[in-house]
């Protein structure tokens, strides 16, 4: 019966099958093929949507002068926090990390230029200021312990030699904390002075 079966026909058939898979396959007439066709015409060559609004714009080409200062000023923010922090010992940073966020909720629905750049810095910041921290504290936890576990060596010889190689680790771990800082510093005071002068 195949042998004779005309290919129009065998290809409708796939047409048919193709529709209703979970159908047994039958002989389909032409109009159930056309509907097929049809059916996936409409699914698979439809234009992709287009966006219904615009992707929203963080530009500084319209922004006014105090939009500008205030993104100057949540970027500078991190020398309040650093200086803050020295002057009441670290009291203040818990506080002071979140003033460019008290900047991106006052300008959230105001103006997107400012809200953008205050995230930006607050989440700079916070990365920076939580991991100095975590890197100190961790860190010197493990040192203070290997030098105790080093000055206990000593009386083997071996700990003669070992201690001021931790020592040498201990100051490495504070010159990485110290840059750490010092660079989320110089990159927010760069961030502060391009975009008080308008520039993104």
């Amino acid at each position: 019966m195949t042998d004779n079966m005309n290919p129009e026909d065998s290809n409708v058939q796939r047409l048919s099958r193709l529709a209703s898979s979970s159908q047994p396959a039958q002989p389909a007439n032409s109009t159930e093929s056309d509907e097929t066709v049809r059916e996936y015409e409409e699914r698979y060559s439809k234009p992709k949507r287009e966006l219904r609004t615009a992707p929203r714009s963080y530009s500084s080409v319209s922004v006014s002068d105090s939009e500008r200062k205030w993104t100057a000023a949540a970027h500078a923010s991190a020398w309040l926090t650093l200086l803050g922090g020295f002057a009441t010992l670290g009291i203040s940073v818990p506080f002071s990390i979140f003033i460019p966020l008290g900047i991106y909720l006052y300008f959230r629905k105001k103006s997107d230029y400012v809200a953008f750049h205050a995230l930006q810095a607050f989440v700079l910041q916070l990365v920076g200021t939580v991991g100095a921290f975590l890197l100190l504290s961790v860190g010197g936890t493990v040192w203070l312990l290997g030098m105790f576990i080093m000055l206990l060596l000593v009386a083997l010889v071996i700990g003669i030699v070992l201690v001021p190689v931790w020592g040498i680790l201990g100051i490495i771990l504070l010159l990485a904390v110290a840059l750490m800082r010092l660079a989320v510093l110089l990159y927010r005071t760069i961030a502060a002075i391009v975009t008080l002068n308008g520039r993104d």
